[in-house]
């Protein structure tokens, strides 16, 4: 399966597609995966470990900026693939299947950096933590910015810093990121 999304076939990641590339039938694909979600988490699972990218989702803030460093270590060694992953059909349906897990990662490192802030206050800070920690960030300063490796790393280490720092600090009071600039602009 994973050769069918590597080649751009443009095949559907199916079991009926793996069974037919794996030359078995499509009953033994479907006693490894019985439903498509597993067939494409397996799927996900298989690109990492091939092309490294061991890291996994971050189980605290610490964890989290400890991860930065290796997750984007494996982009950079495997550039082609991981953007065939996030800009492909296939790619994208291999990593959606992870998209409970992911969340539920996030929103648990953002309850333990601030447990008193309001729920939906956590899911934007989340998903803007998981946005950093993702192959779309790595992509888009790669793309347009011109920078990898160490430079990447430093940039978006210090935006997960900064928005950790702020969550710790904030307790329970929702980030308003424009009552500064709207005070500045009455006080003009």
């Amino acid at each position: 399966m994973a050769s069918l999304m590597e080649e751009g076939a443009g095949q559907e990641p199916t079991n009926r597609a793996v069974a037919e590339r794996a030359q078995v039938t499509e009953v033994t694909v479907y006693r490894h995966f019985p439903s498509r979600e597993l067939l494409l988490k397996g799927l996900w699972e298989h690109l990492n470990r091939k092309d490294g990218v061991r890291v996994g989702m971050p189980e605290s803030p610490a964890d989290l900026l400890a991860k930065i460093k290796p997750l984007l270590a494996s982009f950079d060694a495997s550039p082609a693939q991981i953007i065939a992953r996030i800009t492909t059909q296939q790619g994208r349906a291999a990593r959606s299947s992870l998209d409970p897990e992911r969340r539920e990662a996030f929103l648990g490192v953002v309850s333990q950096a601030a447990p008193s802030l309001p729920e939906a206050e956590q899911a934007k800070a989340a998903a803007v933590l998981q946005l950093l920690y993702s192959a779309y960030g790595w992509l888009s300063l790669r793309e347009q910015w011109d920078l990898s490796g160490k430079p990447a790393v430093d940039a978006l280490g210090w935006a997960t810093e900064v928005l950790l720092n702020d969550l710790k600090t904030r307790g329970a009071i929702a980030p308003d990121p424009f009552a500064q600039f709207q005070q500045e602009e009455l006080t003009r």
